[in-house]
Formats: structure tokens, C-alpha cells, sequence
């Protein structure tokens, strides 16, 4: 029976509003952008560090730059004879971490010369394409799509938000392949040269052209922590490895 008192005729209907009222609002309190932040990463390639990549993300409301600067130390670069800055373009929201485009700077020192390369990759909407704008290339364009720097932090966001690790592609300028997860959120613990023995969570993700794993920490709102990326192609490994706390930049 329904009680026509003050209107509580309406309680089925207005319990069902609040209802979804208050999922949407949880829903949202959940979401939550990644950030500013400045890391430094040692870099290791056949056991040896090579030396130290920085990596950035500064953000003026959704604009984001996230900037990667890799240069050797001065004795390696007797055998290691590049550096490379790398700059990213990110739209980010409470419930997207959108890439938009991707800069490469690379310099290269061989017989007394330098020699200087630009690599550009950027999401043309108007087209629905991601362009290689030096060598006039063009590729689809997937709604979650990242290049080689920002896939750990594209993953990352997800994590954090709860959200699936499905549809991810790696996008390069040789070209775009879906990534595919053999392991997610396996617990493991690591040592790491600022906090010992740490409690981390390990993704494994690969495709025709790579294998990697990636470790997040979740006492640090899942920040990546280490990263080995083995290439197929050239049959070469290289490993990220964080060896201080993120900070502010």
C-alpha cells in the first residue's frame, strides 16, 4: 500500500534517483588525474648503467607536456654516442589521460660530428589518423593509443582509476601495434636503491615487436618504478629502474 503522506508517494522513484545520484558522485570521486611530477630513472642496458633519464609531467589545467631527457654521463659517451629529449603532448581529465602528440629530439655525435633528427608523431582529429609527420606516414587512430614514454604512465592512470587494461596500442615511428597483457597486478616485492625492499605490482605486456614488464608501486599512487622492455627486433634489452621519489617539479 502507498501511503499518500507529505508526498512519500514518490519514495520508490526518488530512492532510485538518489541511487544513481550517488553512484555517479562515487563514480567521480574515484577518478582522479595523475600528478605533476619529476622522476629520475637509471638506465641499464647489458648490465651496465648507461646513466640517468628524467622524466616530467607539468600540467596547465587538461594541458599536459610530459618530457623525457635521456643524455649519457661523460665516460660512457665514448660508447654510447646519443641523447634524445622527448616531448609529449597530454590531454588529461579526471576520467581520460589522452595522448596527443610526440617529439623526438635525437643527437647523435660520430667522427667529430653531430648530427641532429626529428621525430614527430601527432593525432590529427580533423583526419581520425596518427601522422609521422617527417616521412609523410599515417596510421589509425585508437582511442587509447601512447608512444614508448608515455604508455607506462598511460597504464598507470588506468591502474589507478580502476579502469581495464583493454585496447592499449604502442605507437612508433615504424608503426602501431594492440598490446596484449599476460600478467596484471601480480604482487612482487623488488629492491630498489631509495627504499630497500618494496612492495610493487607487475604487469606483463608485449606484441610482434616487443616484450616488457612493468612494475607500479601502490604506496606511491602506482608510479612506476621499474620498466625492462626487451626489443625483438634488435634482440636488445633496456631497463628503466626509479632511484628516488618522485617530486614536484
Amino acid at each position: 500500500m502507498i501511503l499518500p503522506l507529505n508526498g512519500f508517494q514518490y519514495a520508490g522513484p526518488v530512492r532510485i534517483i538518489f541511487a544513481v545520484l550517488i553512484s555517479i558522485f562515487a563514480s567521480a570521486a574515484k577518478s582522479q588525474p595523475l600528478p605533476e611530477f619529476k622522476a629520475h630513472f637509471d638506465i641499464w642496458v647489458m648490465g651496465f648503467n648507461i646513466g640517468e633519464a628524467e622524466h616530467k609531467l607539468s600540467c596547465q589545467q587538461q594541458d599536459c607536456e610530459l618530457t623525457s631527457i635521456a643524455e649519457p654521463p661523460g665516460w660512457v659517451k665514448r660508447f654510447i654516442n646519443e641523447s634524445a629529449v622527448e616531448k609529449i603532448k597530454i590531454q588529461q581529465s579526471p576520467t581520460e589521460f589522452k595522448w596527443l602528440a610526440y617529439k623526438k629530439f635525437l643527437t647523435r655525435r660520430k667522427s667529430g660530428d653531430t648530427i641532429n633528427k626529428t621525430e614527430t608523431l601527432v593525432r590529427d582529429l580533423e583526419n581520425n589518423q596518427i601522422q609521422y609527420l617527417e616521412e609523410q606516414r599515417a596510421w589509425p587512430n585508437p582511442k587509447q593509443v601512447y608512444d614508448v614514454i608515455s604508455i607506462t604512465y598511460g597504464i598507470q592512470f588506468l591502474v589507478v582509476n580502476g579502469k581495464p587494461l583493454t585496447d592499449l596500442y604502442l605507437q612508433d615511428t615504424k608503426g602501431q601495434q594492440k598490446l596484449k597483457f599476460s600478467t596484471l597486478a601480480k604482487s612482487e616485492k623488488i629492491s630498489l636503491a631509495f627504499k630497500g625492499r618494496a612492495q610493487t605490482k607487475r604487469y606483463d605486456f608485449h606484441n610482434d615487436k616487443i616484450d616488457a614488464k612493468l612494475w607500479l608501486m601502490p604506496s606511491l599512487n602506482h608510479f612506476p618504478v621499474r620498466i625492462i622492455v626487451f626489443n625483438k627486433e634488435t634482440d636488445r634489452k633496456i631497463e628503466l629502474e626509479l632511484n628516488q621519489k618522485p617530486k614536484k617539479p
